[in-house]
C-alpha cells in the first residue's frame, strides 16, 4: 500500500462508521470498475495533485455531487 493510500485510510478511520461504510463502498465500486486503459496525462495528474494538496479545497455535498453528475449524464 502506498503512503497516500495509507494516509487516506487513516483519515477514514477518524470518521463516523456510516461515513466509513460509504467511503468503503465508493472505493470498492471504483476498484471493481478500474480500467487501466484510462490514464491521466502528466498535466492532468499534476492538476489532481495540486488540488489534493490545497489546504483550502472545498468539498461538495452529496446532493451537489449528484447534480453535477446528472449534468454530465451520469
Amino acid at each position: 500500500m502506498n503512503k497516500l493510500l495509507e494516509d487516506a485510510v487513516q483519515v477514514l478511520r477518524d470518521l463516523p462508521e456510516n461515513v466509513q461504510s460509504a467511503a468503503a463502498r465508493a472505493i470498492i465500486d471504483y476498484a471493481s470498475s478500474y480500467d487501466d486503459d484510462v490514464a491521466l496525462s502528466d498535466e492532468q495528474a499534476a492538476e489532481v495533485e495540486r488540488r489534493m494538496d490545497d489546504p483550502n479545497r472545498t468539498f461538495l455535498s452529496l446532493s451537489e455531487t449528484k447534480e453535477r453528475l446528472h449534468h454530465f449524464g451520469v
